[in-house]
């Protein structure tokens, strides 16, 4: 039997890694095959050029932050979000841990980095509403690449950098390596419920609703395996993408460094008691009303969008339309048992 091709678009340079394993079962266990289609993935390196590159159609859904699609939206690009990804904040202003900064406001004067330039209105607008003005800092360069922080440590310990806006993956990046950030509360960020979403095009909602339905239902599945058993969702990551395995010396401490990664990354698209609607994808529209409230008020939006546009509900039902308890009993036996469980295969073809 055929299966239509989908492919989901992801801002990071190309291949699999860490941060998006928790994709990878969906794949390997078939949740894919088993709504009829193939999930392929487009690497489109930062999350400016992946929400232009959805709009050209190298993918029928980008994972993205949910200002980049504001953004878009208001530069004319027809980006429409399907379906929530995180539910809470998943960027951080974080500094050493014997910094002198306490607050966020303590950062006046002193010299930032962000790991995705793309990204600075956001801290901007964090910082602006705690009164730091954008001239009341500096940004700074990110050292290598905005996928971990490595090359970002020693300008820490040096003190050429005192704080950072990172995303979840490199914040738990860190932790692998040994350095455990301290995190400056923003009201902003807390107050998000909403932080990224599933994007599509207007015309390919038009065009595709019931593939996009079951397309985003197979990578909640794969969330739900994840959240289980996220050593599983790496094996799985490993044997279906050969090139990510790591050498057999190297296997423990890259699965240490690894799982570190993952759960951080896992964290904000966590379903907890409080969310207003306990559903995956949900969107609530007061979320996305505060939004573009605080956008707006921080200039980085200069006029009202059509939110009717920017953002849809109606494929909600359909994704969370499969058995939880059914994956989640699966994920809880190692990667390939889980596989055998299932009766998929481990590779794909």
């Amino acid at each position: 039997m055929s299966r239509r091709r989908f492919t989901i678009g992801v801002a990071t340079p190309r291949g699999m890694s860490a941060p998006y394993a928790y994709f990878t079962p969906a794949v390997a266990l078939g949740y894919d095959r088993d709504e009829g289609i193939e999930f392929a993935f487009f690497y489109g390196g930062e999350p400016g050029s992946t929400a232009r590159s959805l709009c050209e159609g190298a993918c029928d859904i980008a994972c993205l932050n949910t200002i980049v699609g504001f953004m878009g939206r208001a530069e004319g690009l027809p980006m429409l979000a399907i379906g929530s990804k995180a539910r809470r904040a998943h960027r951080y202003f974080a500094v050493m841990p014997k910094s002198p900064a306490g607050k966020l406001s303590d950062l006046h004067g002193k010299r930032i980095a962000c790991d995705f330039p793309h990204i600075q209105p956001l801290a901007e607008a964090a910082l602006a509403e705690e009164g730091v003005g954008p001239s009341k800092f500096k940004w700074v360069p990110w050292q290598g690449s905005g996928m971990q922080i490595r090359d970002m440590i020693e300008p820490l310990r040096r003190g050429e950098v005192d704080a950072l806006f990172l995303m979840d993956w490199t914040d738990g990046d860190a932790i692998a390596r040994g350095l455990k950030l301290r995190h400056l509360r923003s009201k902003l960020l807390e107050r998000i419920r909403v932080s990224s979403c599933y994007w599509t095009t207007e015309a390919t909602f038009s065009a595709n609703e019931d593939v996009l339905s079951r397309a985003l239902r197979a990578l909640q599945k794969s969330l739900v395996f994840s959240f289980t058993n996220p050593q599983a969702a790496l094996e799985a990551m490993w044997e279906t993408y050969p090139e990510t395995k790591p050498p057999p010396g190297l296997r423990d401490a890259v699965l240490r460094h690894d799982v570190e990664v993952l759960k951080s990354c896992l964290e904000p698209m966590r379903i907890d008691e409080h969310d207003p609607d306990p559903r995956w994808c949900a969107i609530p529209a007061q979320e996305m009303i505060a939004w573009q409230d605080f956008l707006l008020r921080s200039g980085v939006l200069h006029r009202e969008l059509d939110l009717k546009r920017l953002y849809t509900t109606a494929l909600v039902a359909r994704i969370n339309d499969f058995n939880a308890e059914e994956i989640r009993t699966a994920a809880r036996l190692s990667f390939s048992k889980a596989a055998n469980h299932l009766n998929t295969g481990l590779s794909r073809t």
